[in-house]
């Protein structure tokens, strides 16, 4: 058993300052990013670590005095799970995550940018602390410094990257909960815990996998 903190998307806790957002058109980036086909990515969340570590002290993965901002490829028409997906496939890592199909954005400067297409609606969010079994695959959103049940593929990441948390696509706002490519798909976020290098080259990284 370990102790997770669950996030909970809630757009009544919009006034409270709890250092995390999930969509808005405003994010951490200088240059809103685009995919290998020149498509804006769509913003999915947005952390002030500071704020949140004040508030959390058990969230060890983030790292002080950084803004973290998360985007992927989402159409609400067209397939594209396959655009997002990474576990663990050569290809997937070049035309998938060094493509851009997904970004993670991680700043010392709390620089903003608007989005230049529609985003999902602004909602806050709630953290509350709860345990899992080891045995568990949670099928929720949550911060851990520990790799859950479920993740598949990615131990060669672990030695540059530290896991940070999932989100889960059903925890979003409708009509967003298929906003990973299903509605029970979840997305994987990872810091790089040293400098850049051939091998880790991205700040950070976000992925999708399903079961």
């Amino acid at each position: 058993m370990h102790k997770v903190t669950q996030l909970l998307i809630d757009p009544d806790v919009l006034n409270q300052n709890t250092g995390i957002w999930i969509g808005g058109e405003v994010a951490y980036v200088t240059n809103w990013p685009l995919n290998s086909e020149g498509q804006p990515l769509l913003h999915l969340f947005s952390i002030d670590c500071n704020t949140l570590l004040q508030q959390h002290h058990i969230l060890s993965s983030l790292p002080p005095d950084k803004y973290i901002s998360v985007f992927s490829t989402y159409s609400a028409s067209d397939y594209f799970l396959d655009q997002v997906t990474y576990a663990g496939d050569e290809l997937e890592w070049k035309e998938n995550i060094l493509a851009g199909s997904t970004y993670v954005s991680v700043t010392s400067e709390p620089l903003t940018s608007v989005c230049p297409i529609q985003s999902i609606p602004l909602c806050g969010v709630r953290l509350t602390e709860m345990e899992i079994e080891e045995q568990d695959f949670p099928a929720f959103s949550f911060f851990s410094s520990m790799l859950p049940n479920g993740v598949n593929g990615i131990s060669h990441l672990l030695e540059d990257y530290q896991f940070v948390g999932q989100i889960y696509s059903a925890d979003f706002p409708d009509p967003y909960q298929d906003i990973l490519g299903l509605s029970d798909a979840t997305g994987y976020l990872l810091l790089r815990t040293g400098p850049a290098s051939a091998q880790a080259p991205l700040d950070g990284i976000f992925f999708v996998q399903t079961a």
